[in-house]
């Protein structure tokens, strides 16, 4: 309203102010009211939205408690936190499981010769070649993939030299066959040599006793039987069985050094087996073991040819049944190559070695997967001597040095090179001669291993050239490629010569580079992938013809930039190798060497390092930037003197599951010393090795279920508390609360209640939340018995999971269903309570607005009343001060008058 200013009138002298409020007072009291109902509007609107935050609140927690999630929260403790930790996601499987920490990841580092002075003294002139991922001549065996992929049964066994001492061996922790052998050489109680055969272990007697050198297991225990040791020594040696074999469980992803072998697209015959019956083609797409390769070429041929896996145990055999001639051709892939029997004969064929000698690679392998046809060697030592040696019968990288070293007559040593990525040739006839190694026929075997050439006795040893074994192919898995780094999901662009485009769209679906290969050559751009010609990466090749340049772009990721195909041809090819070379000059030092094959961006990283010696301390440390066998480099120096050696080999970290005394254990390796892939829902970060399984125990954990538990009784208790407030009656006062007898308080809390008492399961041990311990206690608020819930959860946890979660009658799910009736924002109740509130308020406010229009319209009439009466005294009391005026102008001329007449009348007289 508005305010009446006090004033008293000039004229009257009346206090019109006072007497207008007194004359208005009356319609005052009006607005007075409707001011008094705005604000407990208000009070009640403030009080609604206080209980809509509230049970904002209540129902974000009914909604937790409603998720599976929330009761499957796992906690994972380890029983030695120096070996392994772990962490369990919700859901995590639950139990208790045994590890053995074997190894831990390492990175490859090597380092070179060292030099003088690091800026100043030249490393000589040459090319370096990095490659990254792979490229080695030899291997590492796994005990795993040993006798036809059942492996070897780890455990304790016994030698006993010539002299009658004995060692315990352990190969509980062992992950290779050359931990084997290190445990027995790096034994000092026994005087014994163990080497790598071709296929089996040899063990040699050094004592010079008398005895027999004997290896015997340990109890019930199979470890030396399984590794083909177990028996005596013949004349001081004893050499294993074979236990380098392939079997009918072998898989096809194992052989040919992990290539496998390609198969035909769209359900296309992969090759042909003739003979005098007929012709009998075979599909291979089904195929994923040795024996799944057997069973489809016999039933193909309908017994007419049987395949069975060879005498050797290394390859397949094809018998014609009629003993006729024989032959197998490639159709639509190299599946008969890749298998080794592509070819003819006559009754049967002998296929050549999927499986290489032990530690080795197949000569298959070679120059990029095409193998290398050998022959004859000559070779003039330094002496004089002339050795012819053949070849021919090598099927892997071993058994050209063993031949080599056995056919030279002890003049000649054979291994592999500095390098890794070849053979090295030494003289060791003690001659001053040239070392001549020449080609002896037609197969120029010489040239194709690197060998050939005249050497003066200068070069003390002859470096082999690289041989470029394949170590990518079409089986070659995405998360293991690009050095371990693996490559990542997304799109590029192929932009063929002709300036035609396409993306290329790399999903989870993509597993091996033959996913990426068919998705590219599905573009029909006139541009084909396939594995390079060195077998170290992808090649794509422009055959549209036109005068652009193909290029390859990342769109959203760095998928091509992980296949190493990003970037623009020169010609019409753009090769992903992962080898990349170096010029060096004459005037090259470490320094700039280092910081050149920095740039050559190759997955290592070389620093100069200063080893404290006298004379050549400065040398290159290089190093993998990924971890992991993946990571692994080849450093191949060439012609320079920055020759390498390897001081940590690239090894993944490995993990048996099993418990003590498990004989074979599942052997479990990852490129970082992180499994998440084991245990669902656990990741293990593995600390240290240990001799000692670790027991990791992954539990259900209550405490968030506990938790918001706890949330939900303080929340709903603190709504309680204040509705209880605001809707009681004070007896003592004898006043009510803001909101005493309403109805909308009066309905969140039936909501609220039925939610916790009416929660009812049809079914199950614990069927309401009163029998897992929260109950409605004094004054209505809730009371949590934790014990009881921990003891109701332990007994029958999906019970007291359903209670809250199952759809219909979950309590989670019916308490925020009922919340929700109420905070609707379009519908809810207290929503509506709080529009109506709102509405009413407005409305009123608006009455006031018109009632103090009409007091302002009344106050300026009475105003302008007074006002107007003041003017009219004013008027009159001007005319009253006329009158008086006139009567005293009247009065003086009245007497004037008077006082004339009188001089007249004298005047007269006189005269």
């Amino acid at each position: 309203m508005a305010q009446i200013t006090s004033s008293v009138g000039l004229i009257s002298g009346i206090n019109t102010g006072a007497i207008i409020n007194a004359l208005l007072q009356l319609d005052q009291e009006p607005i007075t009211l409707l001011q008094t109902q705005i604000t407990t509007d208000n009070e009640q609107a403030q009080a609604y939205s206080q209980f809509d935050t509230q049970l904002q609140s209540i129902q974000q927690v009914s909604k937790t408690l409603g998720q599976t999630a929330t009761f499957q929260a796992a906690t994972a403790t380890s029983s030695n936190s120096n070996v392994l930790t772990a962490t369990a996601a919700s859901g995590a499987a639950l139990g208790s499981f045994q590890f053995q920490v074997a190894q831990l990841v390492t990175s490859q580092q090597s380092i070179t010769a060292g030099f003088a002075d690091p800026n100043s003294t030249p490393v000589g002139a040459g090319t370096l070649a990095v490659s990254l991922g792979g490229g080695q001549v030899t291997s590492v065996t796994p005990l795993a993939q040993l006798n036809g992929g059942a492996g070897v049964q780890r455990g304790v066994f016994k030698v006993t030299d010539a002299t009658g001492n004995t060692a315990t061996i352990d190969t509980s922790s062992d992950m290779s066959l050359d931990n084997v052998v290190n445990q027995i050489n790096s034994n000092t109680n026994i005087d014994v040599k163990a080497s790598i055969g071709a296929n089996g272990l040899v063990l040699q007697d050094l004592s010079g006793g008398s005895g027999t050198l004997k290896v015997q297991d340990v109890g019930n225990g199979k470890a030396a039987a399984s590794l083909g040791i177990a028996g005596s020594a013949i004349a001081g040696v004893l050499t294993g069985s074979n236990i380098n074999t392939i079997s009918v469980n072998t898989s096809l992803a194992q052989i040919n050094d992990g290539r496998g072998i390609q198969v035909a697209a769209n359900g296309k015959p992969d090759f042909r087996i003739t003979d005098s019956a007929g012709s009998f083609d075979v599909n291979l797409a089904s195929a994923k073991t040795i024996g799944d390769v057997i069973s489809l070429i016999n039933t193909a041929t309908g017994g007419a040819v049987a395949a069975a896996i060879s005498s050797g145990a290394q390859g397949l055999t094809l018998t014609d049944s009629a003993g006729g001639s024989l032959s197998v051709t490639n159709l639509n892939s190299t599946a008969a190559q890749n298998l080794g029997i592509a070819g003819s004969g006559t009754g049967s064929i002998t296929g050549s070695n999927v499986l290489a000698s032990l530690d080795s690679v197949l000569v298959s392998s070679l120059d990029g997967g095409q193998g290398i046809q050998l022959g004859s060697i000559n070779v003039t030592d330094r002496a004089g001597g002339n050795h012819s040696m053949n070849l021919g019968g090598a099927q892997s990288v071993s058994d050209i040095i063993n031949t080599i070293n056995q056919q030279s007559g002890g003049t000649l040593t054979a291994a592999i090179n500095a390098a890794g990525d070849g053979i090295q040739i030494q003289d060791t006839s003690g001659g001053t001669n040239n070392l001549v190694i020449a080609d002896g026929d037609a197969t120029a075997s010489a040239t194709a291993l690197g060998i050939a050439g005249t050497f003066a006795n200068t070069t003390t040893t002859v470096q082999g050239a690289n041989l470029h074994r394949q170590y990518v192919s079409q089986n070659t898995l995405l998360g293991n490629y690009n050095g371990g780094h693996g490559v990542a999901q997304g799109s590029f662009t192929i932009t063929n010569s002709l300036g035609q485009s396409a993306n290329v769209n790399i999903t989870k679906s993509a597993v091996t580079l033959k996913d990426v290969i068919n998705d590219i050559n599905a573009q029909n751009l006139g541009v084909s992938a396939s594995i390079n010609s060195t077998g170290d990466g992808l090649l794509l090749t422009d055959s549209a013809g036109g005068s652009g340049h193909l290029t390859v772009k990342d769109v959203n990721s760095t998928t091509a930039q992980d296949l190493n195909i990003a970037g623009a041809a020169s010609t019409n090819t753009i090769d992903g190798s992962f080898t990349k070379t170096l010029a060096v000059t004459s005037n090259d030092t470490l320094t700039t060497i280092a910081q050149k094959i920095n740039n050559l961006h190759a997955g290592i990283t070389a620093n100069v390092i200063n080893d404290g010696s006298s004379g050549s301390p400065y040398r290159l440390s290089l190093t993998a930037n990924n971890s992991g066998e993946d990571g692994q480099f080849t450093f191949d120096a060439g012609t320079t003197n920055l020759q390498a050696s390897t001081l940590v080999g690239a090894q993944d970290a490995a993990v048996f599951v099993g418990g003590q005394g498990n004989s074979q254990p599942l052997l479990i390796t990852s490129s970082s010393n992180q499994l998440s892939n084991v245990i669902n829902g656990v990741t293990i970060n593995l600390v240290g090795a240990s001799a000692q399984p670790v027991t990791l125990n992954v539990s259900q954990d209550t405490s968030e279920v506990v938790n918001q538990i706890q949330s939900f009784v303080s929340d709903f208790n603190t709504l309680v508390n204040q509705v209880s407030g605001l809707s009681s009656y004070d007896t003592t006062n004898n006043s009510g609360g803001l909101l005493l007898g309403d109805s909308t308080t009066q309905e969140i809390q039936t909501s609220l209640y039925d939610g916790i008492i009416n929660t009812v399961m049809p079914t199950g041990n614990y069927r309401s939340l009163a029998s897992i311990g929260l109950t409605v206690g004094n004054n209505g608020l809730l009371q949590f018995d934790q014990s009881t819930f921990q003891a109701a959860i332990a007994s029958d946890p999906t019970d007291v999971q359903n209670l809250f979660t199952q759809a219909t009658n979950g309590a989670g799910v019916k308490i925020s269903d009922n919340i929700n009736q109420l905070i609707d924002p379009n519908k809810g109740v207290i929503t509506f309570q709080q529009q109506t509130v709102e509405t009413r308020t407005r409305q009123y406010q608006d009455r006031i607005n018109q009632l103090n229009q009409m007091l302002d319209n009344q106050r300026n009439m009475l105003q302008l009343q007074f006002a107007n009466m003041e003017t009219s005294l004013a008027s009159l009391q001007s005319q009253g001060a006329l009158i008086n005026n006139l009567a005293t102008i009247n009065v003086g001329l009245a007497a004037t008058t008077k006082s004339t007449n009188s001089s007249s009348a004298s005047g007269s007289s006189t005269g």
